[in-house]
């Protein structure tokens, strides 16, 4: 059925799969686990190690960070204090003798699931992503758990949606794409200025030639017209309000029709 995906693009709950992630010009694979798919989309928890910061002051003895909540009393501030006064620490228990010892591998998605379900790794929406700090006032001092306003910024989501089409069972499929993204970088890199401006003259003319249904001798008579003009490297075309459009951004930075023989 058109609205539904094919076999091998349907996952389950629970299912550990990859995907290519990019950020800015940067590709790179990405893993988690299936919560739900929704016709072609596929909701994804982030998986990150389980949390092991506690906290530990002369009021707050090794309580886990997940567990710990802003103290409701106020203490007074130790003889001799100053701005450089550690008030409290965070410490990270140690890993355990089978978490040191479990073979983790990428290339292996059941050893991220056996990892899960040992709680070695958890969702990452089960880790505090905000800040222990030492709150200060006339009335005394306490330890407060603060969530900052911009904390998700360059920061690894807590879950993502991607497109089943784009959802991998292997590293290696995720990984691929990825290749294939950079390739693609190198292969432009490695075009000359005349060739890569033709390029972007070529794509604008295959969108324009699809919204308007246009033959291919009208598009290779606007193709003909642009390519005859001088520095093809400072030309640049566009579609605007169904019209084709130039500019040289040397001489002529005001955007013009194109008129043909048509």
């Amino acid at each position: 059925m058109a609205n539904t995906p094919p076999k091998d693009k349907r996952f389950e709950s629970g299912e550990i799969v990859f995907w290519c992630h990019q950020c800015g010009h940067k590709y790179s694979v990405h893993y988690g686990m299936v919560d739900e798919q929704y016709k072609f989309d596929v909701y994804i928890d982030y998986l990150a190690p389980r949390e092991r910061r506690r906290i530990y002051s002369d009021y707050v003895k090794g309580v886990p960070i997940d567990e710990f909540d802003t103290e409701q009393r106020f203490h007074k501030l130790p003889k001799n204090w100053s701005y450089d006064t550690k008030l409290f620490e965070i410490k990270q228990d140690s890993l355990t003798d089978e978490e040191i010892n479990f073979k983790l591998d990428i290339n292996q998605p059941e050893t991220l699931k056996e990892a899960y379900d040992k709680g070695f790794l958890v969702k990452r929406s089960n880790i505090f992503h905000g800040s222990i700090e030492s709150e200060i006032t006339n009335a005394g001092w306490r330890i407060h758990k603060a969530y900052s306003q911009d904390w998700g910024i360059n920061r690894t989501p807590n879950y993502t949606t991607v497109t089943c089409s784009k959802v991998y069972r292997t590293y290696d499929e995720a990984q691929k794409e990825v290749d294939e993204h950079i390739a693609e970088y190198k292969r432009q890199a490695a075009l000359s200025d005349y060739d890569w401006s033709v390029e972007q003259i070529d794509k604008v003319l295959g969108y324009y030639k699809n919204i308007y249904n246009l033959t291919d001798s009208e598009v290779k008579q606007y193709r003909d017209w642009i390519l005859s003009q001088d520095d093809i490297e400072n030309i640049e075309i566009r579609i605007h309000f169904g019209n084709l459009e130039w500019r040289d951004w040397d001489r002529h930075k005001k955007w013009h029709g194109i008129e043909t023989n048509m």
